[in-house]
């Protein structure tokens, strides 16, 4: 059973580090949660001081809550990987809707690994409440 949650969190921090490209971050081969919160937390910055407008700032906002999506999953370091795993996945919700702001829908196709709970209501900027 342990396998497969590595194989749901390895493949969610992949689809993290594919969303973060889209917002300018570098590609990242081998994503660790830490190590994509430290870039997308960079990327905030940027985008918070910002002079291209208020949708800008908006994702930058979103781009920082994301981060500390990312630092709360690092904090199990694969302990808890039930949790580790909502984590990311509420990370990655928070990045589709940073895209919204950006008048973008950031979730590309799924990956052969993705099952059908993390499809959500299919590709597009997802609601903040769900």
């Amino acid at each position: 059973m342990t396998v497969w949650w590595v194989g749901r969190r390895d493949a969610a921090l992949v689809r993290i580090a594919e969303r973060m490209v889209f917002f300018g971050g570098e590609p990242v081969e081998d994503p660790g949660a830490a190590e994509l919160a430290d870039a997308l937390a960079d990327l905030a910055v940027e985008y918070v001081a910002s002079a291209r407008g208020d949708a800008v700032r908006r994702a930058g906002a979103f781009l920082e809550e994301a981060a500390g999506e990312l630092r709360r999953a690092d904090r199990f370091r694969g302990t808890l990987l039930p949790v580790v795993l909502r984590h990311l996945r509420r990370a990655e919700v928070v990045l589709d809707e940073a895209g919204g702001c950006l008048g973008t829908a950031v979730r590309g196709p799924l990956s052969p690994a993705a099952g059908v709970a993390d499809r959500g209501a299919g590709s597009g900027v997802v609601s903040r409440g769900e």
